[in-house]
């Protein structure tokens, strides 16, 4: 496995654009380093090593997984069967540790990093943005609410069955805290084809509520804090102020960032744990409608010259005072602060001197929402923020907010001792945890968003905060590679940290990321393919339609088809104007058949498109794998972008269409700095490459680099 990596073989492509083909024998080979080269294991079996935050192997931990419970050995390490070869859950239990809870898979050998319990420890959690209104009632807006997630008059079981898939991951911290971005009501549901309610506000562009039984569902779910300091709390103006605060008293659920007036909104919730007073204290950016829609909009925020409740403003110098005040009557202060802009990862001019105020009046953590998309997190040595959580429980159908994470830290005596990020992916509006390709694409860009002492192990990010991370790096050359250049897989958890030579690098993002059709997520169902549309009887999934991994999906269509067989990621995915792209992938083909990938631009995230190009897939030889590659530039008028996959029906007989490995690549300026955001590379010319891996201390067997 190591020569494995060490010797990736390049995605050899050849001109462009608009052109496909150009097969190479060992073409498309991105390194599977999901496979571990610490101890040989079975598809059928979990396993992994339980340590302490030295290094040291814990024996004699429990490990719960579904039903199953085994025990770590000697050596820390432990084995359990696989009753589908399904990622799921692993709880981990040991007398004198703080539990911990991953998500891992059969095959892949998992390492899990316990901290000792010594009574003075809090463990802290935070999530993103929760609302279960609109499309968990009408998924597709279409007035019919017969196919909805969520029954009208949904009670808590109701709630608790849709989040079953994350609960086994939530409630392991002492606190853990998300944005309720909704008013609770008993009548959170109208169609958005009838006249909008008077009961909510009457020119906000986008207007919900959940039901209240949610909050005993989510208190019952491990969820024990909730920011109210939004743009939505208001939806449902000075009534759903009162509903909101009365269902979640009603449940024990502490809250904060919003009340009946200025005053009770900036009040912090305080929380006793372990004989430790815990502060959180939020408020929005975010106070009317934008643009303004007329010049008697309501505003969201609470103001006692108006006499209206809401959320709390963010006024610096009452943000400072609060937080000032709130350290003097506590231990540990959080700020949360809700702003920015939608889809923007990182922050907006306000919100980044907001967060500085907080952290110079006192708050250790600030913890920010709003953008729907997760951003990066910032660490100065005392004090954590993280810039956007992004989505948690949400009903967006925009492609980058199916990325999440919930981000744990470990507080002592008022110090952040430890902090990591566990990645999760939203599908059908609820958070997954994943692992192998998926867990490290999103932890990439927790790590590489902002620059930081991150390390990447084992599919989880960790703040290196005592600085004791372990490195390895290796080079690797490449000779007169012609234009338009070769381009290879970055390694997981491994990053280009350096180049030299007379050719050029361009790094890149696949902003696609599960084109490789791998159910490496925690679902309940495990269907696979997540996030693909797959409901048509002509797509299949599985194995032996797999280039790599264990999945790929196989299209077929028969003489008598009047119709192309038609797939696609189920939502749109941003781009930005200007932006190169590569559209990759492999294919394998029946003969005469005649696969079409087709892109479509958007002006928008709804309506239709403004262009479109279908291109024919040049299959070189019959039932042989190869590859594809497209080379776009996005137009000046598009946002957004869907690449459909189609084959078309044979003029006799029955034709099939493999394919594997789909990337939307997007590649930054050739200035880019070095980061663990990317995980692509395209090279032309001749030059030699550097790649780094760190580990912290006990997790050395977890290198890739030899």
């Amino acid at each position: 496995m190591l020569q494995r990596l060490r010797n990736r073989v390049f995605l050899i492509i050849c001109i462009v654009p608009l052109v496909f083909g150009c097969a190479h024998p060992e073409t498309g080979n991105e390194i599977d380093s999901n496979t571990s080269p610490i101890v040989p294991v079975t598809a059928k079996e979990f396993t992994g090593k339980v340590i302490d935050t030295n290094g040291s192997a814990i024996s004699g931990a429990d490990i719960s997984i579904g039903s199953t419970t085994v025990t770590s050995d000697d050596k820390g390490w432990f084995h359990a069967t696989s009753d589908d070869g399904l990622p799921k859950w692993v709880a981990v239990n040991k007398t004198g540790f703080i539990p911990r809870t991953r998500a891992a898979e059969p095959g892949v050998p998992v390492l899990i990093r316990l901290s000792p319990e010594d009574g003075k420890t809090i463990v802290l959690s935070f999530a993103g943005d929760v609302m279960l209104g609109r499309r968990f009632y009408d998924p597709n807006e279409d007035g019919d609410i017969s196919d909805g997630l969520l029954p009208p008059n949904a009670d808590v079981d109701a709630h608790l069955r849709l989040l079953a898939p994350i609960r086994p991951f939530i409630g392991m911290a002492d606190l853990t805290a998300v944005n309720l971005e909704s008013p609770l009501s008993d009548q959170p549901y109208f169609s958005t084809r009838d006249p909008r309610p008077t009961t909510y506000h009457s020119t906000k562009d986008y207007v919900f509520a959940s039901n209240s039984n949610l909050a005993e569902a989510l208190y019952e779910s491990g969820i024990d804090v909730v920011d109210l300091g939004n743009n939505h709390l208001y939806d449902l103006l000075e009534s759903g102020i009162q509903s909101t605060i009365s269902a979640l008293d009603k449940t024990n659920l502490f809250h904060f960032g919003a009340g009946i007036n200025e005053e009770t909104a900036w009040a912090p919730a305080i929380v006793n744990v372990k004989g430790q007073k815990v502060a959180f204290i939020g408020c929005t950016t975010i106070w009317h409608p934008i643009p303004a829609v007329t010049d008697q909009d309501i505003s969201y925020v609470a103001s006692d010259s108006l006499n209206k409740g809401g959320a709390a403003f963010c006024d610096e110098a009452k943000l400072r005072t609060a937080v000032v005040q709130a350290r003097q009557n506590s231990d540990t202060v959080v700020v949360m602060i809700h702003g920015g802009y939608e889809y923007v990862r990182t922050p907006s001019e306000n919100v980044a001197q907001l967060s500085a105020a907080a952290k110079e009046a006192g708050a250790i953590l600030v913890i920010n929402h709003h953008p729907h998309v997760v951003g990066g997190i910032s660490w100065d040595g005392q004090t954590a923020t993280a810039w956007s959580m992004g989505n948690f429980i949400f009903d967006q159908t925009v492609w980058p907010t199916f990325e999440s994470y919930m981000l744990t830290v470990y507080v002592r005596d008022g110090k952040i001792v430890r902090a990591y990020v566990d990645p999760l992916m939203i599908k059908d509006y609820i958070p997954r945890g994943v692992t192998g390709s998926l867990a490290d694409y999103v932890i990439r860009g927790a790590a590489g968003r902002v620059v930081g002492p991150f390390i990447l192990e084992s599919g989880t990010m960790e703040i290196d905060i005592d600085h004791n991370a372990i490195e390895k790096t290796y080079t690797q050359s490449f000779e007169n590679v012609p234009e338009p250049g070769e381009i290879a897989a970055v390694p997981q958890a491994q990053w280009v940290s350096g180049f030299q030579g007379s050719g050029k690098l361009i790094l890149g993002r696949d902003l696609l990321w599960i084109g490789g059709f791998e159910e490496d997520d925690v679902d309940l169902a495990g269907y696979g393919a997540p996030l693909w549309d797959h409901t048509t009887g002509n797509i299949q999934i599985g194995s032996e339609y797999a280039f790599t991994g264990n999945a790929g999906i196989r299209m077929t269509r028969v003489a008598s088809n009047e119709s192309d067989a038609v797939t696609s990621h189920l939502h749109r995915v941003l781009v930005d104007a200007g932006t190169q792209l590569s559209i990759t992938g492999m294919v394998r083909a029946s003969s005469n058949a005649f696969p079409l990938v087709q892109l479509s631009w958007f002006p928008d995230t709804l309506g239709g498109s403004s262009s479109k190009t279908i291109e024919p897939i040049l299959i070189q030889h019959s039932d042989q794998w190869q590859p594809f590659r497209l080379d776009v530039l996005v137009p000046e008028d598009a946002v957004a972008l869907n690449v459909f996959l189609r084959l078309p029906p044979p003029t006799e007989g029955v034709v099939t269409s493999d394919f594997d490995n789909i990337r939307i690549i997007a590649w930054a300026p050739d200035h880019t700095a070095f980061s663990p955001l990317y995980n692509f590379e395209l090279l032309t010319g001749s030059g030699i490459l550097t790649f780094t891996q760190q580990v912290l201390p006990g997790a050395e067997e977890w290198f890739t680099i030899p």
